[in-house]
């Protein structure tokens, strides 16, 4: 099998049509194709069917392309491998964080980082945890800078190395009449609180496409109302100010609050929380660059980043 090839059937197979994978590749369309033909032939069997709008692989062709990525792996972890023993202190880390508090991260490491390896570049993508998942397990990205709840589930093949976990928290208006009347427990840092209690209140709350929602929904589901939905958004800080503006209640993770008076904020019962971590494939190869990333964002959340990178430096 030519490795080259190998990327060939990959790309049709990620974007199941031949001219979006030809532009992926950036080669023509016709060449694409007669690669395509040209491995069928030699193996005497289809890799795709393409009598659907789009091409899938036939049975041959989920062995070839399952093989291929292994195959591709095992290239690419054999060059980071070489390139780490020998000290060469040059490549590229693909990275992937979310929007607002990755970035914050991985601006504030990045000039520590760059200080040891500034030949070292980033390939980074913006999304939301649930697609981090997806990218890690493609190949697409090394490392993400992601979030999990133990309460949603972990991926057995990744791996998790824990940077800071927190409380998801629910914000009252401080002007919500509903404050006279709840019945909350005082024990902890923010007094807990029935969700049921807040059944009549409207709410902002987080898209489906991300983590926090999949948790609140959850908690909806266990206290058995639904809620009355205001507007979603994709955006905390969003969330956030509606609550200040006392519009409506929001969920907002600990690590968002700031000092106010306009919002009061509870506890759930249970207690939700999450984890900033950070993830890549189970038994995938982390070079020595890597794992001095890793180090920055502990020492980040342990608040020890500056002292510790301005003595390594």
């Amino acid at each position: 099998m030519d490795l080259k090839q190998l990327e060939y059937i990959i790309a049709i197979d990620k974007e199941r049509n031949i001219s979006k994978a030809a532009n992926r590749l950036f080669i023509t369309q016709s060449a694409l194709n007669q690669q395509l033909l040209k491995i069928e032939n030699e193996l005497g069997t289809k890799l795709f069917d393409r009598r659907h709008p789009f091409m899938v692989p036939t049975l041959s062709g989920k062995i070839y392309i399952n093989t291929a990525k292994r195959m591709i792996e095992m290239k690419e972890d054999t060059y980071k491998i070489i390139r780490d023993i020998a000290n060469e202190d040059y490549g590229e880390i693909s990275l992937t964080y979310t929007p607002e508090q990755g970035a914050t991260l991985f601006a504030n490491i990045y000039p520590y980082f760059h200080a040891k390896y500034p030949n070292i570049t980033f390939k980074i993508t913006e999304t939301r945890v649930k697609a981090m998942e997806q990218l890690l397990l493609n190949r697409e990205v090394d490392i993400a800078l992601s979030i999990y709840s133990e309460d949603i589930g972990l991926k057995d093949s990744l791996e998790f190395i824990d940077l800071h976990t927190e409380q998801i928290l629910v914000g009252v208006p401080s002007s919500n009449p509903v404050l006279k009347t709840i019945n909350a427990v005082s024990d902890n840092k923010y007094p807990q609180i029935d969700l049921n209690s807040l059944a009549e209140e409207n709410f902002v709350l987080m898209s489906t496409n991300t983590l926090i929602r999949d948790i609140i929904d959850l908690c909806f589901k266990e206290a058995s109302f639904t809620p009355k939905v205001l507007f979603v958004t994709s955006s905390t800080p969003t969330v956030l100010n509606m609550v200040k503006q006392q519009i409506c209640l929001g969920f907002i993770p600990e690590s968002y609050i700031n000092n106010t008076n306009d919002i009061i904020f509870f506890s759930l019962s249970p207690a939700r929380y999450w984890t900033r971590c950070i993830s890549y494939l189970k038994g995938g190869y982390l070079t020595k660059s890597e794992k001095y990333l890793i180090e920055l964002c502990k020492l980040y959340y342990s608040g020890e980043l500056s002292q510790y990178a301005l003595i390594d430096k």
